[in-house]
């Protein structure tokens, strides 16, 4: 399973640089706030399927 761990983990990194780049565009269907909530979401994500590879 570590192939599917790694491409969820890309796909999620891929996923906070978009936010990330919206946020920084001033995407003005978001609020910063709420990019931020999905960036830190999605970053939370991440980490919780780090730990559960080791």
């Amino acid at each position: 399973m570590p192939d599917e761990t790694e491409h969820e983990t890309e796909h999620h990194l891929r996923e906070a640089l978009r936010h990330l780049g919206d946020a920084q565009q001033g995407d003005l269907r978001k609020t910063n706030a709420v990019a931020l909530e999905e960036v830190s979401n999605t970053l939370s994500s991440v980490l919780r399927e780090h730990e559960q590879d080791e």
